[in-house]
């Protein structure tokens, strides 16, 4: 069950809450003991055939979850886990994460469980993480990356105003980078 919780500031950030709300869903930060959760969405074959990563044995997935967790620590802000508001059922991810560890580019990254495709959620929570990083964390760019056979994920980019920035091949996937920048 999400819990709502603070974390203390970073550096000279204010404490600000990371549980984020939405009509239908409720997003907190993965925490340590969210193995469980996180290897539903890691080890889902047809979720991760889209995904950057590909499929993950448990050992990969828990892999996964210390680094999300990591992130966390570091910057303040991370992937949090997707819960129905309403049933409390885990349905998936969504944040924002660096790009790389080299500079200061952020992507946004989201993930469904297949039982919650095609009804908005992906786009629902992609608009409350998207608001936070820009109105919380004043942050003036952010990236997001999607193969380019998935329209789905292309048409939601499209829709928050994310712009082609370019295609390239990886690992015999052609990966469209998208760009959203704030005035």
């Amino acid at each position: 069950m999400p819990t709502k919780s603070s974390v203390k500031s970073l550096g000279d950030r204010p404490q600000i809450s990371k549980v984020l709300t939405s009509e239908r869903l409720i997003l907190r930060p993965f925490s340590s003991e969210d193995g469980d959760l996180l290897f539903q969405l890691y080890g889902n074959d047809d979720v991760m055939a889209i995904r950057k990563i590909g499929t993950q044995s448990r050992q990969g997935s828990d892999e996964q979850l210390a680094i999300i967790t990591d992130h966390w620590q570091r910057r303040g802000f991370g992937l949090w886990a997707v819960f129905d508001r309403e049933s409390e059922a885990f349905m998936g991810e969504c944040g924002l994460r660096e790009e790389n560890k080299i500079d200061d580019k952020v992507e946004l990254s989201y993930g469904l469980l297949p039982q919650f495709w095609g009804g908005g959620l992906a786009t629902e929570a992609a608009m409350a993480v998207l608001d936070f990083g820009i109105k919380t964390l004043g942050m003036k760019q952010i990236y997001a990356f999607a193969q380019k056979k998935n329209a789905a994920s292309l048409h939601i980019l499209s829709k928050f105003g994310f712009q082609h920035e370019c295609d390239f091949d990886e690992d015999g996937d052609l990966i469209t980078r998208t760009v959203l920048t704030m005035p």
